[in-house]
Parts: structure tokens; sequence; C-alpha cells
């Protein structure tokens, strides 16, 4: 790739000239801004790209009588907060249709909630999630 060339999801620029930087995020852009030291030749680079539909995605049921559902969406919905990772999420109980494709997403027609998936790719089930937070690997497992 050469530098400055604007690629599907990728733009880089030479940093060797830059003097700061502001870095800000939400689920489906993130927005570069730069500053050079020569303001004569370069008062600032603002570059926006894209990432498509690449956001946390939790399928949770706000009703059910299953009391350890319940602890475990809320242990996921508390660690991806402290984090500062955005989520949403997506109801089951509300609508058939996303229960169904949650399950299809899955690749299991049984699936309960809560399932977790980065856009459309499946990242895992809550005991998956507590794995990957006890191996220290969870944005490795969110797809981050």
């Amino acid at each position: 790739m050469q530098e400055g060339k604007l690629c599907p999801n990728l733009f880089t620029l030479s940093v060797a000239s830059v003097s700061s930087h502001t870095f800000t995020q939400d689920p489906a852009t993130f927005s570069v801004f730069f500053l050079s030291k020569n303001l004569s030749f370069c008062p600032n680079w603002c570059v926006t790209f894209g990432i498509g539909d690449m956001s946390v995605t939790v399928y949770m049921a706000s009703v059910s009588g299953s009391l350890e559902l319940k602890k475990n969406q809320e242990r996921i919905f508390s660690v991806l907060s402290s984090k500062k990772i955005p989520y949403k999420t997506v109801d089951i109980t509300q609508n058939s249709e996303d229960k169904d494709l949650m399950r299809k997403k899955a690749g299991n027609p049984s699936a309960l909630p809560p399932q977790i998936f980065n856009g459309d790719v499946y990242c895992g089930d809550f005991a998956a999630f507590e794995n990957a937070i006890e191996m220290e690997d969870l944005e490795k497992f969110l797809k981050l």
C-alpha cells in the first residue's frame, strides 16, 4: 500500500511530521485528526473512515425465568461498559425473527441468549466470554 492512498477500510499518513493527534471512536466510525508541526504547509488533516457493521452486539432476553441467564447478561453488560467497549443489544423476546437470526448466525438451532457477535461474525456464548476474560483475551474474542 502506498502512503496516503485510500484503501477499503484503511488510510495511512506519514506520522513523522505529526505533532499531536486525537482519536475518537463510536461503534461505526473512527475519526483521526492530525496537526502538522509546520502549519503553513498542512494546517490540519481530518481522515474519517467507516468500518461497516463491525460493532459488538449481544443477543439477550429481557424476559426470562432463569436467574442464571439474567446474571450472565448483566455480567457481559458490566464488563463491556467498564472497558468502554460500545455494544448494542437485541432482545429476542420482542421478535421471534431476532431469535431465529441469532440461532442462524451462531450456527446452533438451539442457542440460548446471551450470544455475542461482532457485526455478522459470531464471537461466542457466555462461557466463551468468561473464558476470554480469564485468558485476558477479550479483545481477540470480540474481534476488535
